[in-house]
């Protein structure tokens, strides 16, 4: 009797045993923060977008012409070389439906790329545009060779941010911060960009080299800096 009493509670602390083996270790504290940074760097080299609008007749295109020989003329004036000037989209919408046959009159359309090696010309060479005719002048684009130094440090700074937004977390509960277990970088939402021309609206669009890594769809840059910002999603152990 005493030996089944034995074999037993052998048993029963051999099943105990094994279900405090298999119990999942406690989950550590942590605290879960976000991180945040931004710079501005001044741009080396800068393109435009320079919009014309006429209605003209298509065999008699005077004021397209004229148009784009005094675009050349005000850029010669500032030392741009004619090579920095291309025609990027050209688009023609005509009137009278069927009987366009008849009626030769369009709408036409000339969108230039511009691109500037000196972008400190800028606050004087846009009045100059806008005496040429240009309906609308927009910077598409901003380079700096320093990009890519400057985005490493913005990301360093997003995460010593997220580190210090831990560190006062874990004061405020009266803990210390430890070691980071998990970072990831936050990227930012990119929607596509809705077609809303209209019908019986043709375009025509060259291709143009896209510099990797630079997002030719995202907002239109600020005239003066390049915005960089990043966000830091972190994790961090609570003693």
């Amino acid at each position: 009797m005493n030996r089944f009493r034995l074999l037993l509670m052998l048993t029963l602390l051999g099943a105990a045993g094994a279900a405090a083996a298999q119990a999942p270790a406690p989950r550590p504290r942590t605290v879960s923060v976000r991180g945040t940074a931004t710079a501005e760097v001044e741009p080396e080299r800068m393109e435009l977008l320079i919009t014309y609008r006429v209605a003209d007749n298509v065999k008699d295109a005077d004021k397209a012409k004229a148009q784009e020989q005094a675009l050349l003329a005000a850029l010669q004036s500032f030392g741009v070389p004619r090579e920095k000037l291309v025609l990027d989209n050209l688009s023609a919408y005509g009137y009278g439906a069927f009987s366009k046959t008849f009626n030769s009159t369009v709408s036409l359309t000339k969108v230039y790329r511009l691109t500037l090696d000196k972008p400190a010309v800028l606050n004087d060479l846009i009045p100059r545009l806008v005496q040429t005719g240009a309906d609308n002048v927009q910077v598409a684009r901003l380079e700096s060779a320093q990009l890519d130094a400057r985005r490493q440090q913005v990301l360093a700074a997003a995460l010593d941010n997220a580190r210090q937004k831990a560190a006062v977390l874990a004061r405020q509960l009266g803990l210390q911060l430890g070691a980071p277990l998990s970072v990831a970088e936050a990227l930012p939402l990119r929607l596509p960009p809705a077609d809303d021309a209209p019908r019986g609206y043709y375009k025509l669009r060259g291709s143009l080299p896209v510099e990797p890594g630079a997002d030719a769809d995202g907002p239109v840059p600020n005239l003066r800096t390049i915005h960089l910002s990043s966000s830091v999603d972190a994790e961090f152990e609570l003693k």
